[in-house]
């Protein structure tokens, strides 16, 4: 027991030296009162906390700390505290001030504890100032007001202990309806069973994590329907045990939109699957097209050609010169017009081939396509100099193509020079891994105001009876060189020459 003595003395009268070092040393307020609520002691934090001196506070009434406004209603409590005398707390969970000397107010949780002593039973009140943690409550809860989600926070039993705004307009309940009551207000009657199962075992083993990604979660409106959404799941520690924050985020536009997805996707892989058969059924029609011309058109020209040829070698004397014009423009334009059907047989089967890659040598491949040409100059100067060419890959066959089409070309157009020079080579292109072939020649060139037409079908530009051909042949190059994933352009001046360049796409091997 206390050794005690009148209320009214000083307290150190009546409290010994131990006890009024351990209260000083208290990091909350302490004070002491009777049955009478006569304040009979105070420590150090109580006159930091309320302003007073200890002078100004013994004996006064422990209402001179309760707010003005209270101060009425206080003496019945403390009586009814004194009736029924047990530790407990007050002001968790709802607002309770105290008053300082200046007349402010402070927000505070007080532990009561009641004390036997020979004088009769006393109370000791341990006052915490909760300024700052009702401050950071309160932003807290801005924060939480202010998301642009349903947030709904709940203690381990379930309770719903704070909503937002946008949790009241997700689920179509006020405020007033959801506090208190069970979360399981919020989902769908089909998982009521399972949710109670589900929050122990969260709260068992608590950690940040995600629910509704990659599978269907619901919530449950007030008025029975239902939305898709996805829950984020925030255990915070209190002082009152552990709590969840729930983000909630209504994720039904994002449904309807990947179900639109989904719908497109399916009706795009119809289309494909069609357009696809329709393409099959174009080639098949492309094929029965190239083997008539292959067979039906073919052979009435070479028939044109022989016979014309047969007239002329036989019948040549008999006819007059003029006569003899005319049929051997007829055998020309027949033999032309064969040329012709060649190159487009071949342009139209490019389509179809099946681009098989492999490693080549470059030069090499270049000097045989040199060699097969060597008629096409033969008694002609021409200088040809062929640089450092890089390898690759890609298919001989095709790639043998586009050289003997590149080099024909300026073997043509320079075909009026005295002396005509053809450089062959490669240079670094604009990607590191890509490198450019290039044919330079001094022909006669063309205006680059017309090079969109270069690689069309048919389309030339200069007359055929200066420079022969189909017309065909960079139409073939652009193909060939497309189907590599390459690409193929010209830069030319006229009767300064010109520059046809192509790439091959991929990684290409070190200059040999």
């Amino acid at each position: 027991m206390l050794n005690l003595c009148h209320p009214a003395a000083a307290d150190s009268t009546w409290a010994d030296d131990n006890v009024r070092m351990v209260l000083d040393a208290a990091p909350n307020g302490m004070v002491m009162i009777d049955r009478e609520g006569r304040i009979l002691l105070v420590n150090a934090q109580t006159e930091a906390l309320f302003g007073y001196s200890r002078a100004e506070l013994l004996g006064q009434p422990v209402e001179l700390l309760v707010p003005d406004r209270f101060r009425n209603d206080h003496p019945s409590k403390r009586s009814g505290f004194f009736a029924d005398p047990v530790v407990r707390s007050m002001g968790a969970g709802r607002d309770l001030y105290g008053q300082r000397k200046d007349g402010s107010e402070f927000p505070v949780e007080i532990g009561l504890t009641p004390i036997e002593t020979d004088e009769g039973l006393l109370v000791l009140s341990a006052i915490v100032d909760i300024t700052a943690r009702k401050r950071a409550e309160e932003k807290f809860r801005m924060a939480v007001e202010s998301a642009p989600n349903g947030m709904v926070m709940i203690d381990r039993e379930g309770r719903i202990l704070l909503v937002n705004a946008h949790a009241e307009a997700l689920f179509g309940y006020s405020r007033a309806e959801l506090m208190g009551q069970s979360v399981e207000l919020l989902v769908p009657e089909r998982y009521r069973n399972r949710h109670p199962d589900q929050r122990s075992s969260f709260f068992a083993n608590p950690m940040v994590r995600s629910l509704g990604a990659g599978c269907d979660l619901f919530g449950r409106r007030k008025d029975g329907s239902e939305f898709p959404v996805e829950i984020g799941l925030t255990p915070i520690a209190t002082d009152d045990g552990m709590l969840v924050l729930s983000a909630i985020v209504d994720i039904t536009a994002r449904k309807r939109v990947e179900a639109e997805i989904r719908r497109l996707n399916e009706d795009l892989e119809q289309r494909v699957l069609a357009r696809t058969a329709e393409l099959e059924a174009t080639n098949k029609e492309l094929e029965a097209f190239s083997y008539s011309v292959s067979h039906d058109l073919r052979a009435p020209l070479r028939a044109i050609v022989g016979f014309s040829g047969i007239l002329i070698s036989d019948f040549a004397m008999a006819m007059p010169d003029e006569a003899r014009s005319y049929l051997d423009d007829v055998r020309s334009s027949a033999q032309q017009m064969g040329h012709l059907v060649d190159d487009l047989l071949a342009f139209s089967r490019l389509g179809r081939l099946h681009v098989r890659k492999q490693p080549i040598v470059h030069r090499r491949l270049v000097q045989q396509c040199l060699d097969e040409l060597r008629k096409e100059h033969h008694g002609r100067n021409v200088q040809i100099h062929l640089g450092s060419l890089a390898d690759c890959q890609a298919d001989p066959v095709l790639l043998k193509q586009v050289w003997m089409n590149l080099l024909s070309n300026a073997l043509k157009y320079t075909g009026k020079r005295d002396v005509a020079v053809i450089e062959i080579g490669c240079r670094d292109g604009d990607k590191q891994v890509e490198r450019e072939y290039f044919v330079k020649d001094n022909g006669v060139g063309f205006d680059m105001r017309y090079a969109g037409k270069l690689f069309g079908v048919f389309q030339r530009l200069h007359r055929s009876e200066e420079y022969p051909g189909t017309g065909v042949g960079l139409a073939i190059v652009q193909r060939i060189v497309q189907r590599h994933g390459g690409n193929v352009w010209a830069d030319a001046l006229p009767e300064q020459g010109a520059t046809f360049c192509f790439t091959l796409g991929g990684v290409t091997s070190p200059v040999d």
